[in-house]
């Protein structure tokens, strides 16, 4: 960071605001065990779930296993250079944008991820009280007004900052992974492996390789995108190059397989509906608190350090508490989780596969090849450039099923960016560092 910057920042350095606008120090990073737990508590979720069940309803079972497998290795790829990008710099992914987006121009980064933020955990807030309805007939509460009872609920570890994310991820990760065992095991004994390798979609529902991808890819890129607001705590590159990976593999993939799995058992698209078939509801109820909580408290304190970005060059910088701004994302995840947010999953999920690869593309571009900080530049225009591009080339590539979408997005934005830059810094960004 510049020394202005430096300056300006060092007033919210405290636990009250997360190190928001400046470097963790070291004094404040986390053990191996930590980073690895809270990476895998956020990466446990329902959506995984969700996400699988969906998209294997749609697929027979190889196709939808290589389009999980190939969605993930493109996250984890993604996760490990922005989480080592982080652990260098001690910088959350807001802050790193603006390296390479410049000051203003990455508040619209910070929009989106605030968007995000807001969609996943309506999402699983839906989900959740759905699961909450379907297996307790006695619960007098609509659903809607449940989704904002547990937003609630996930909020109480959020607005703690790290601290609270790792303290629910060590209860959170065990529950998954029992759930994960008990649901393969009931898919075996109700239904029989063969009946889901030999599954065939209906006519009427399937979809392509390239938009199976993409929806596993839109998915968790976003918490991908986001690594760095954890690794940013881990003491050396090493813990992030084995956290992330193992993270993925267990609370992505994995689970992510067994929704696959269960829908293609039970021949439902739903995972609640499929899970309650497989005689799991009680079990999935219970496990879920937690695989829950430790994925949305994790949003909420990711959407909180993007307003703070939004914010900052403003009056108001470093004089809005986390608390508050954690206290804001739950209330605006709670409304739309109240309308239904789980309906709009699919067009949700492939819309950011298309909007959020250029970010970590231009991201990693700067830090291992231009290293050109643009953070004291309003607006770096390449940047903006080639996340257009980026997209543009994402969304045709997903119309015309071409490869997976998402990496080709990504690629696009990558090479773009260090072309432009190395061309036209001299002109737009002559006055940077």
């Amino acid at each position: 960071m510049s020394d202005e910057t430096k300056t300006k920042s060092a007033p919210a350095g405290s636990g009250e605001m997360e190190y928001v606008f400046e470097s963790v120090p070291q004094s404040a990073r986390k053990s191996i065990g930590s980073i690895l737990v809270i990476l895998t508590g956020y990466t446990i979720s329902l959506s995984c779930f969700v996400t699988g069940a969906t998209v294997g309803y749609k697929m027979p079972f190889k196709d939808a296993i290589l389009a999980c497998g190939v969605g993930n290795l493109m996250l984890i790829v993604v996760a490990t250079f922005l989480g080592i990008i982080a652990c260098e710099t001690g910088l959350s992914t807001t802050m790193l944008s603006r390296r390479s987006m410049g000051a203003r121009s990455s508040a619209i980064l910070s929009v989106v991820l605030v968007i995000s933020s807001v969609n996943w955990i309506a999402v699983n807030a839906d989900t959740f009280s759905n699961l909450i309805v379907s297996n307790f007939g006695w619960w007098p509460i609509p659903v809607g007004i449940t989704s904002i009872l547990v937003v609630a609920l996930w909020a109480q570890s959020a607005v703690r900052g790290v601290k609270g994310l790792e303290f629910v991820s060590w209860l959170g990760v065990p529950c998954a992974l029992l759930l994960t065992v008990a649901c393969a095991i009931a898919i075996g004994v109700r239904a029989g492996y063969g009946t889901v390798f030999q599954y065939t979609p209906p006519s009427d529902q399937q979809i392509s390789f390239a938009a199976g991808s993409t929806s596993f890819v839109g998915a968790w890129v976003f918490g991908c995108i986001v690594s760095p607001d954890v690794c940013r705590y881990a003491k050396k590159k090493s813990h992030v190059a084995v956290g992330a990976p193992i993270a993925v593999a267990i609370g992505l993939f994995g689970l992510q397989v067994i929704g696959i799995m269960t829908a293609q058992a039970t021949g439902e698209s739903g995972f609640v509906p499929a899970t309650a078939a497989l005689g799991l509801g009680i079990l999935v109820f219970i496990c879920a608190i937690f695989c829950v909580w430790t994925t949305q408290d994790n949003n909420i304190y990711t959407s909180s350090l993007a307003m703070q970005n939004i914010l900052k060059d403003t009056p108001l910088e470093g004089k809005v508490k986390h608390a508050v701004l954690a206290i804001i994302t739950a209330v605006a995840s709670a409304a739309f989780a109240a309308v239904g947010a789980t309906k709009y999953l699919l067009p949700v999920t492939q819309s950011l596969s298309i909007l959020l690869p250029p970010i970590p593309a231009f991201i990693i571009a700067e830090h291992f090849f231009i290293k050109r900080s643009k953070e004291n530049k309003a607006i770096n225009w390449v940047a903006i450039i080639a996340w257009v591009v980026g997209s543009a080339v994402g969304y045709v590539a997903l119309q015309k099923s071409f490869l997976v979408p998402a990496i080709v997005s990504m690629v696009v934005t990558f090479v773009l960016y260090i072309i432009l830059s190395k061309a036209l810094d001299g002109t737009l960004n002559r006055d940077v560092a």
